[in-house]
């Protein structure tokens, strides 16, 4: 060592010397310097999968004190569950894993993130410049790998002098200000290694000079560069002109919004007094608590009559986009000067492309601004009819699943939702599931989180989403999926024996894919069956003894809600497997159909 020695600093890593010359020393530099800078910005979970290359990585944030660390040896999975925490927190989930197909596999999670707009942070180890294109083991080209989704792409080369360290410490800072500022979504940052990838055991690094950024660095415990939170907002006078200009006739439409905005969508809704459609995604479907929620708004929307003689003067939608197709394609038959969208981010979110007025915005701040300028908005008959119809049908679902015999997934859909506990989260599953518990779902159960993945909508990575998102609550969570859902992601079952909070995982196991009986498709029996249905014998006993998992398969629901709640109260992971019918599906709909326009009241038009 020279005279220039630099010491090791409280974290027990070593930040604050140059070197030169050898390939483990710069390796394991950079690698303690990208860990120690993404913790200094506030990250802390790493979903490391197991490889060679990315060795300077995994070693840096195993050593790092403050890293979480989450081994998962599944690429696909390890970023799912990395998006499911990072939907649940906010915060980033990062991303190692070695080079090659390795990488490939974050694709469908970084989709997700990025169609959701959920931070993510990937760090990919790559091959060096002399190994690319010469058919070197594990070497794909990873330069952009990712393309459009992600909204950020570097790779500063290889470790060694230049660049310098505070350099690359500010592309640290760069990747993870990116990933929630201005749109919140995936960056990556790809990192060539040379070998030798480590220090021997007891090899000091070799030192030659002292980076005088880095040993100011070193002495701060904050990030090298300080990125001030952006603000976006509206114009408080094109607000108030808004706020008094609202007519007594309008409906809030609430997509997918962030947790922190709850209370003022709440408080605004209140004021507001018009009839809240609450998609599932909200948060704000189940439970009590929010107010003028016309639970079963999609069910009354079967009803033309009604909805004729309830046409809104306007429409205010926060968030994302409705799960609803059906409300979607009402919003299509509206007038476009009445439909207005107030969302936080600049992306498109508009499927009906009819809302000509658009205001980009924090949906806490807008909420809050408009509230004074409300005034004393009373409560109107044209509320009250539609809380009494959403009321009657509510009354109506009752009599009709009391009816049913044995278990459909319409009748699991509204006793789940009655019984899970408010120390719950809920997690659904694409497809049927969360149209069944946005159609069906009861609103006299508990207020519960509820988390799924509905921007890209694919069936793989539930599991291991739902798992990450458990940790990201840090509560126990209910998770409601498909038999094929399962089939995807059913490695993951492993995150779920680990998983220190439990998840009791509900799978819907029709043998097949169950919403394609609703499609036009159906029809065609000479292709419907093998290609479309995916019909399958297939049951998850024996995956759960695999995993260690309990596993349960009621046969009634009476035998599913004494197990659910066993299961709940002992605070302990499980699988419960219910055997449905598919064609049943389809059937019940139809007679549910049936039965709610048989019995509908004839309403006076309250415009009259």
């Amino acid at each position: 060592m020279g005279g220039n020695q630099c010491k090791t600093s409280q974290l027990g890593i070593n930040f604050g010397a140059s070197v030169s010359g050898n390939a483990a020393s710069w390796n394991t530099l950079w690698g303690n310097w990208i860990v120690e800078e993404l913790i200094r910005c506030g990250l802390r979970l790493f979903c490391i999968s197991p490889g060679s290359r990315s060795t300077p990585l995994t070693i840096a944030a195993a050593r790092n004190p403050e890293a979480e660390i989450k081994l998962i040896y599944d690429e696909r999975a390890s970023a799912y569950y990395a998006l499911g925490y990072t939907r649940a927190t906010g915060l980033a989930g990062v991303l190692i894993c070695t080079s090659g197909t390795a990488a490939a596999n974050f694709l469908p999670a970084v989709v997700e993130a990025s169609v959701e707009q959920i931070p993510m942070l990937i760090l990919t180890a790559d091959r060096p410049p002399e190994l690319q294109q010469t058919g070197a083991n594990q070497s794909i080209n990873q330069n952009q790998l990712f393309g459009s989704h992600v909204r950020w792409f570097f790779d500063p080369g290889c470790p060694g002098p230049e660049p310098s360290g505070s350099t690359l410490l500010s592309c640290v800072d760069q990747a993870v200000h990116l990933a929630h500022h201005p749109l919140p979504g995936p960056v990556h940052l790809n990192l060539p290694f040379r070998e030798p990838f480590l220090l021997q055991q007891n090899q000091n690094l070799d030192e030659v000079a002292v980076d005088p950024d880095l040993q100011i660095w070193k002495k701060e415990k904050i990030p090298w560069i300080r990125h001030a939170t952006p603000k976006i907002g509206t114009d408080e006078k094109v607000l108030r002109e808004l706020a008094q200009n609202l007519p007594e006739k309008g409906i809030l439409s609430i997509g997918r919004i962030p947790s922190n905005a709850y209370q003022s969508v709440k408080k605004f809704a209140g004021i507001l007094k018009w009839p809240v459609f609450a998609d599932i995604s909200s948060g704000l479907r189940l439970g009590s608590g929010t107010p003028n929620r016309i639970t079963y708004f999609d069910q009354l929307l079967l009803d033309q009559d009604f909805f004729t003689t309830h046409l809104p003067q306007k429409i205010l939608h926060l968030g994302f986009a409705p799960t609803s197709k059906r409300w979607l394609s009402v919003m299509e038959t509206l007038p476009a000067e009445d439909l207005l969208w107030i969302k936080q981010g600049s992306s498109r979110l508009d499927p009906t492309h009819r809302f000509r007025n658009v205001f980009e915005t924090s949906l806490h701040e807008f909420c809050k601004l408009m509230l004074p300028w409300l005034g004393n908005r009373k409560n109107s008959e044209w509320t009250g009819h539609w809380l009494a119809e959403s009321e009657r049908i509510e009354i109506l679902m009752d009599e009709f699943i009391s009816k049913q015999i044995g278990i459909s997934e319409m009748s699991l859909t509204q006793k789940l939702t009655e019984i899970i506990p408010d120390t719950h989260a809920l997690f659904l599953g694409n497809s049927l599931p969360v149209r069944e518990v946005d159609f069906y779902g009861s609103g006299n159960g508990s207020t519960v989180s509820v988390g799924l993945n509905r921007g890209a909508s694919g069936i793989d990575g539930l599991v291991a989403s739902a798992t990450g998102y458990a940790k990201g609550l840090d509560r126990p969570l209910t998770l409601l999926l498909g038999d094929l859902s399962l089939l995807h992601d059913l490695n993951s079952i492993q995150l779920i024996a680990e998983s220190s909070q439990p998840v009791v995982l509900i799978v819907l196991n029709n043998q097949g894919g169950g919403i394609f009986s609703f499609l036009p498709v159906s029809e065609h029996q000479d292709i419907f069956e093998t290609y479309f249905s995916t019909p399958h014998s297939l049951e998850f006993e024996e995956a759960a003894k695999m995993f260690g998992m309990p596993y349960f398969k009621p046969h009634s629901m009476e035998e599913f809600q004494t197990i659910y709640l066993e299961r709940v109260g002992s605070n302990t992971s499980c699988i419960i497997e219910l055997k449905t019918v598919k064609e049943d599906n389809v059937r019940l709909q139809k007679k549910w159909t049936e039965f709610l326009l048989t019995n509908t009241y004839q309403v006076q038009d309250p415009r009259a």
